[in-house]
């Protein structure tokens, strides 16, 4: 008679050969030891498929938290990127500008529309509808006649009078 060969994976976790028996000739005490006796055995098996099931569950959650803060992160790269092109089309602006104070043609212009001065050659007319009026910066005669000035209060009364009116 052929001897039958045994199945790899009943070797691998330590189960004997496979034999059919009825239900009914095996005791329940038997079968209460037998279950327990396989279980002890393939509970080292049974605890490394549940570290490794808990340890490629644990890198699926690391990678999509990593994928989400990527997307994070490149949104911000995004806003700073824009926020920079905006701000060197600010200092293109204003180096512009300070190009165009500093040009003897922006002068000429502020010389003559806000300081009133005029070239050589060049007729004045002023018109009599507006009163000319002196600069405000100029002093009052009171303040060109005396010259002794008025003593200044402590600085502490000046506070307390901004802080208590009256």
């Amino acid at each position: 008679m052929k001897r039958l060969r045994s199945h790899a994976s009943r070797r691998i976790f330590g189960l004997g050969s496979r034999r059919r028996t009825t239900e009914h000739s095996m005791p329940f005490a038997e079968r209460s030891a037998f279950i327990l006796h396989l279980v002890s055995k393939n509970a080292l098996a049974f605890g490394l498929a549940a570290l490794m099931v808990i340890s490629i569950g644990l890198l699926m959650v690391n990678f999509v938290g990593q994928v989400l803060q990527s997307a994070r992160l490149d949104a911000r790269r995004a806003e700073m990127e824009a926020e920079v092109a905006a701000i060197r089309a600010e200092n293109g602006r204003l180096t512009g500008l300070v190009e165009y104070t500093e040009s003897p043609v922006y002068t000429e212009m502020v010389a003559r529309s806000q300081l009133g001065f005029a070239r050589e050659g060049d007729v004045v007319i002023l018109s009599r509808s507006e009163p000319v009026t002196p600069p405000d910066f100029l002093p009052s005669t009171e303040e060109l006649i005396s010259p002794v000035l008025a003593p200044q209060p402590e600085n502490w009364r000046l506070w307390w009078r901004a802080f208590f009116p009256g």
